[in-house]
């Protein structure tokens, strides 16, 4: 749950990682398959990312870490990151209960999909580009990286506050410190 709301990975992509795509030193997740579950046949595979733009690299943020180090010590498999207590790859189910049991605890009312929609919008509020969402979320149009971007309550006060400071600084043509352009 916590590679699909700080992450933005799908169930699929969750339930497709490899040991060796969890790159602990470096702080990356590596996208390189997605778990195949279809509900009308018990036929389990992984497959290949749609496009070129799914397999990608996914920076985790420092505060995850810990989490993925611990699974990575205790619980993952030899081969597969998450796996179901016969060793065998992770049951998208299996993750879907567990979902349902924490949001459940928690009181709230989402899909396990949300939880991407939430790690769009939290990578935009913590400063990524349109451009930096496609490639996170391994979106190859923007307006795919677009539908999964949403108001945050109180972060246009934050955004007008960040105005001022710009206008502070005393030459608002100048781009804060934080904007990389490159060409």
């Amino acid at each position: 749950m916590l590679l699909a709301a700080w992450c933005g990975l799908r169930r699929g992509e969750v339930c497709g990682l490899r040991t060796e795509d969890v790159d602990l030193a470096d702080h990356v997740v590596w996208v390189r398959k997605n778990r195949v579950e279809l509900l009308e046949s018990p036929k389990k595979y992984d497959k290949d990312p749609k496009t070129d733009a799914g397999r990608r690299p996914v920076s985790v943020p420092p505060h995850v870490m810990p989490y993925l180090r611990e699974h990575m010590k205790d619980w993952a498999g030899r081969e597969r990151f998450f796996v179901g207590k016969d060793g065998r790859p992770m049951n998208g189910n299996a993750v879907y209960q567990a979902f349902v049991r924490a949001r459940v605890k928690a009181g709230i009312g989402i899909s396990f999909h949300d939880l991407r929609h939430t790690g769009q919008t939290l990578a935009a509020s913590a400063g990524a580009t349109l451009a930096d969402l496609k490639k996170r979320l391994g979106h190859a149009s923007a307006a795919a990286s677009l539908r999964y971007l949403h108001a945050v309550e109180g972060r246009d006060r934050e955004v007008a506050d960040e105005l001022s400071k710009l206008a502070a600084r005393g030459d608002a043509a100048k781009l804060p410190r934080s904007i990389v352009v490159k060409h």
